[in-house]
């Protein structure tokens, strides 16, 4: 689950850019950012053409080690005598710990046009993520939320129990609410989310409404929010029943888990409590440091589907590998790992990143199982090291 906080914008620490070495070299090397943006917008979003994204994989490669001199700095010092990749599998990966340390962007980072902040909850300092432009966020978001969480509805009537970019502009989640709100939310859509909190009597206020009226609503939030709404109506005596055909997504983290509440737990509670089917609980797995999201749905006419909960679906400009945690070596299809994400959405930033989630991957789709221990993270550890 994004965590959010608004603190002041990153300062490039770089000096300027002085040529990449000749073994970064490459043919492909030109900006793919066209290109990229025709995959992302037609690509059939069942169709894991590995080809094809190898060959945007290694364009980016290229333009991020030409752009992008601390990200070139750092492929230097882990591997000096290593040739240019061949192979997406092949490509550096940063932690989301170095998001942390220095700006990762292929521009200058005080010319940035948006920044997203990371909690900060784990370390002092927050990650911040650099964006020269949110067109390849905005149209990766939108495209994989309209597949899997509204694949049969023009619109919908939308309550927000999480970020929007009014009150959160540092939060990727609140700019991914956002964009879904201006691209399909009907009248009455509202967002209960500010600074001071939820607005939770106005969220009942508006559920009461959707009863009267019989209209279907989408409810969409953070796991800890709308923990946090069933326990406040619970403690109320208020039943907020959603009329049929509703649904929800919530935006639960990587751990499984709300509060101490194991995932399918929770998500018999949303049933129960809103009296929406399971079929219709939707779950979205992302990240600060990512612009692509993975979603858990089995609403009918999504592109992949699965019954197992903790199993979340890709977009075909995305691939994971599980990485051994000590050595991050890859590890075979379906063996467990650490999971390490190559989003081609982040063009202007660092495409290969390497979480601290454990899980296993395949080549559409991921399973979560938790939050690796420290003890688990050597790995990690070491490669943060090369970057700070």
């Amino acid at each position: 689950m994004r965590e959010f906080e608004a603190t002041e914008a990153g300062r490039q620490v770089e000096g300027e850019r002085s040529s990449p070495p000749a073994v970064h070299h490459s043919s492909g090397a030109q900006r793919p950012h066209a290109e990229l943006l025709e995959f992302i917008s037609t690509v059939p979003l069942a169709a894991f053409d590995d080809a094809q994204f190898n060959q945007l994989a290694l364009k980016i490669f290229f333009h991020q080690i030409r752009e992008n001199a601390v990200y070139r700095k750092y492929c230097e010092q882990i591997s000096p005598a290593t040739p240019a990749p061949r192979h997406w599998q092949e490509i550096p990966a940063v932690t989301t710990s170095a998001f942390k340390q220095v700006p990762l962007a292929c521009f200058p980072a005080d010319q940035a046009a948006f920044i997203f902040h990371t909690s900060g909850t784990t370390q002092a300092r927050s990650g911040k993520h650099y964006f020269r432009t949110l067109e390849y966020y905005r149209t990766a978001a939108l495209r994989s939320f309209q597949a899997y969480c509204l694949p049969d509805r023009p619109q919908m009537r939308m309550l927000f129990l999480g970020p929007t970019a009014e009150h959160f502009p540092h939060s990727s989640l609140g700019c991914m609410f956002t964009a879904i709100r201006e691209e399909w939310g009907a009248r009455g859509s509202v967002a209960f989310m500010t600074p001071a909190g939820l607005d939770l009597a106005g969220l009942r206020r508006a559920l009461e409404h959707a009863q009267q009226e019989r209209v279907p609503i989408f409810l969409l939030g953070t796991a800890f929010a709308l923990l946090e709404g069933l326990e406040a109506f619970a403690a109320e005596d208020f039943a907020p029943k959603l009329p049929p055909h509703s649904r929800i997504l919530d935006t639960g983290g990587y751990k499984g888990r709300t509060r101490e509440l194991p995932r399918q737990e929770f998500q018999q509670m949303l049933s129960a409590a809103f009296d929406v089917p399971p079929e219709f609980l939707l779950n979205e797995y992302g990240m600060t440091e990512l612009s692509s999201q993975f979603y858990e749905s089995r609403l009918p006419g999504v592109p992949l589907q699965d019954h197992n909960p903790n199993v979340k679906f890709m977009p075909p400009w995305v691939r994971v590998l599980a990485v051994d945690p000590e050595s991050l070596r890859p590890l075979p299809p379906g063996e467990t790992g650490l999971l390490r994400i190559f989003d081609l959405a982040n063009v202007d930033s660092v495409m290969a990143i390497q979480t601290e989630d454990v899980g296993r991957a395949w080549q559409d789709r991921i399973e979560l199982q938790g939050r690796a221990s420290a003890a688990e993270l050597r790995g990690c550890s070491l490669l943060t090291e090369k970057i700070g």
